[in-house]
């Protein structure tokens, strides 16, 4: 489960294990993912894939543009750079039940690999490689 990120003539290449490759970027006016928007975009992903799995699990056959999700972030205005605020938007398919939809919304929050890293504390460990220069 890696992804690496190098730079070629001043574009940031993010390329993950599969050799599937996107643009970085720094600010979102640039041609690029910013670390902010795939944050954003991964909690939405992986909140995305359980609820579709579910849908599977309770056999409801959808078309492939009928549900979305959609995530926010609110940056921190105290403290460290980070965010502090996720909020998730689920554009549900007519003719959901409201329970049905809420037991789902619990199950896909429950169950998301990224929801939960970010709620809970983690290990960020850094291994520097490469050759130094100690004059």
């Amino acid at each position: 489960m890696k992804t690496t990120v190098r730079s070629t003539n001043q574009t940031m290449i993010i390329t993950n294990d599969n050799g599937t490759q996107i643009n970085g970027g720094t600010t979102s006016d640039k041609h690029g993912y910013t670390p902010i928007q795939l944050l954003t975009s991964s909690l939405g992903l992986c909140m995305f894939i359980t609820i579709s799995k579910l849908f599977e699990r309770d056999q409801l056959e959808l078309e492939e543009e009928e549900f979305s999700v959609t995530v926010d972030a609110k940056k921190a205005t105290t403290g460290p750079s980070r965010v502090e605020q996720f909020m998730i938007e689920i554009e549900w398919p007519k003719g959901l039940d409201k329970a049905y939809q809420n037991k789902l919304s619990k199950l896909a929050e429950r169950a998301c690999t990224i929801g939960n890293t970010l709620k809970n504390s983690t290990t960020i460990s850094i291994v520097e490689k490469g050759e130094t220069n100690n004059e």
